[in-house]
Order: C-alpha cells, then structure tokens, then sequence
C-alpha cells in the first residue's frame, strides 16, 4: 500500500530521452514516489522539452535545451509559476546539487542527492556554491559510501545530514533468473556503460583479448557511446579476438534487454581518476546485471565494489592491472557451473537489498 504522504518537487537539469546515470535517476524515483502515493511534479531539462505532461499523479514541466544559466532561470520560473498557482509541496528533491540552485528561493524541506563526480570536480567559486547549496539542503543523500566519502574528504561539516541511500535497479531490469544462457556453446561477455575514461573499457578489451590469446573463446558486446568510442575501437582492431568483440553503439531498452539475457559475464573495469574526484558514484548497470542474474566483474575503486561480495557474487579486481581482469575473466569463462552459482548469488542479493522505494524513504526519513 501507498504511504500516507502529500506534494513533493522534484528537480533535475536533466531527463530523458537524454541519457545518462543522473536522467535514469530522477526517472526511476520519480516513478518511486508516485507509487509510495506521493502527487508529484518534476520540474526537468531535456532535449524533448519545451513540454508539459500529465500521468495520474506525476506532472512533468520540462523547460527544454539550453545554457546552464538558461536551464536554472526556466527551472526557477516554471516553479514560481506553480508557486503563484497554488502549489505548496511539502519538499523538494534535487537531483544533484546544481539541480538545487533554483528551489533556494523557496522555503520548503530540501533534499539533494549527490552521485559522484559533480561533487569531487568544483572549484573555486563552484566548489563556494556547491557549499551553499548544501548548506542549505535539510538532508543529502550519498549514493553509496564512496560518495558520502568523497563529500566528506571535502565537506567535513556536512557529515551529521549526510546519509547513504543505495540505488535501486532500472524498470527494465527483470529479476527473474533466464535460464536460456545455459544453453550457449560460448558464453557470452557485455559491457554496457557510456564510453567514458572512468569506465576504463579499453582495457577491458585488451584484458579479453587476452584470454582468445590463451585458447579461450566467447563472445563479447560493448553497449553504450562515449568519448572513448574510437580509443575502445582501435584496440578491438589492434586484438586477435576482433571478429568477437562488437562494439555495438548505443542500444535502446528493448535490445538493452537482449544483451542482458544473453549475457553470462558483466564486465565493468572502472577507475577513479583525477585523483579520485572523478569517479563512478553507484554503478546502475551494475546493479541492473545483478537482477538479471550476471556474475559482474567490477574494479575496487568506486561505488561498483560495494555492490559485489567478493568470490560470493562476483569478482573486484585491480582495474589498474590488465592482467588481474583477464585473471578473473578466464576463471569464469573456464567454469560455467561458477557462472551460474554467482550469478544467481548476484540476483538474490539485490532482490533484498536494492529498492527505489526504500531510497526515496531514506531521502524522506520515512
């Protein structure tokens, strides 16, 4: 059953169609609170926008493409607007800190959830703004402990309203076991992520190719676009193993779906860089190849690793050390049985401890 609750604002700079970790988020808890029976309106920025949409008890104002400033001032206007119309919501959940800076000038409970990066990177006047935002915010709402950390290293004072609240998985993610994997002659590996140097794919190439150098035989796709596209395409090129490695692009949710089913190994390398400040706050993905039932390779730096029992659900392995990744990769492919062990370790543990519900609970203290 619903919980008893009233109005809520939330806010984000950006949504879908657009992609991203933050657009999955403000998504996932928007569809979360309307469930916990809360009447909710999202104040947002996408390319799709201008527009307004109604969905029972989720209203969507989305001010549509722009500058930065320009997305903050249409995102403080629509909300004054509702304002001046009557709406009093009893809080407002940013997104991230800069999805904030709009609901300042309104004297209701604010929330804002930090992810990761946006929180280590600022400096300077940014760094002084972040600061005042957060200053200002009731309760902020740390992904994961890698996150709160990071705030913390920078932002000691913040630690008594500073709370971790772990992700949820995607809608599309299905958390029943598929136990048509089983019946494939060569497993199968999937990297699904934006193409970015955090996510450090390239090397996750070159750590399977690897193991086709060994004797060993799979096949493995590469989901997502990025920055790094080129960069992961040279070393598929440059590999033995490139006639069974695809990089297939951007994949929409039907074939996302796909790519989960037929998959046996989740492959997710990631590294913190810039000395730390840039790095991967949670890991959906990650989370969405658990509910499926994948055994997830991860890297020991960033949220991911909090994600995985080590040698229960999955593997955390040095991302910095090509060889320690193909190590762990060759375990699996060589061990069907182990596969499927974790990966059914994976879907059960997620099953009890990952719920947009009791994050958006957590945010409320509820």
């Amino acid at each position: 059953m619903p919980d008893a609750s009233g109005r809520l604002w939330l806010v984000t700079r950006v949504y879908g169609p657009d992609e991203g970790g933050v657009q999955t988020y403000a998504e996932e808890v928007a569809r979360a609170y309307v469930a916990l029976g809360w009447q909710v309106t999202l104040f947002a920025k996408s390319s799709a926008g201008p527009r307004r949409e109604t969905d029972g008890r989720l209203t969507l104002i989305d001010v549509g493409p722009g500058s930065k400033p320009q997305v903050l001032v249409r995102l403080h206007r629509a909300m004054a607007t509702a304002w001046r119309d009557g709406e009093r919501p009893e809080a407002i959940h940013a997104c991230t800190w800069r999805a904030a800076i709009p609901a300042l000038f309104f004297c209701r409970r604010l929330i804002v959830t930090v992810h990761g990066r946006e929180i280590g990177r600022p400096r300077g006047l940014a760094f002084r703004l972040m600061r005042l935002v957060l200053a200002r915010s009731e309760r902020i709402v740390a992904v994961s402990e890698t996150t709160r950390d990071l705030l913390l290293q920078r932002n000691p004072q913040f630690e008594a309203r500073c709370i971790v609240a772990w992700n949820g998985i995607s809608t599309s993610a299905n958390s029943v076991p598929d136990t048509s994997r089983t019946d494939q002659s060569e497993p199968r590996i999937l990297t699904l992520c934006r193409l970015v140097p955090r996510k450090n794919v390239a090397t996750a190439v070159r750590a399977a190719a690897a193991c086709y150098d060994r004797g060993l035989r799979y096949h493995y796709h590469i989901a997502g676009r990025g920055s790094q596209s080129a960069e992961i395409q040279h070393a598929i090129d440059a590999s033995a193993a490139g006639s069974r490695i695809a990089l297939l692009g951007y994949v929409d949710d039907m074939q996302r779906d796909v790519e989960f089913r037929q998959a046996d190994i989740f492959l997710h390398p990631q590294l913190a860089l810039e000395a730390g400040d840039e790095v991967e706050g949670f890991g959906i993905s990650v989370a969405d190849a658990m509910a499926h039932g994948l055994v997830c390779i991860v890297g020991a730096e960033g949220g991911p690793a909090e994600l995985i029992q080590h040698g229960v659900t999955g593997f955390v392995v040095d991302a910095r050390s090509e060889a320690a990744i193909s190590t762990m990769l060759e375990r699996l492919l060589l061990d069907p049985e182990l596969r499927s062990s974790m990966g059914e370790a994976a879907r059960r543990w997620v099953k009890e401890n990952l719920s947009w519900h009791h994050h958006c609970r957590l945010c409320l203290d509820r």
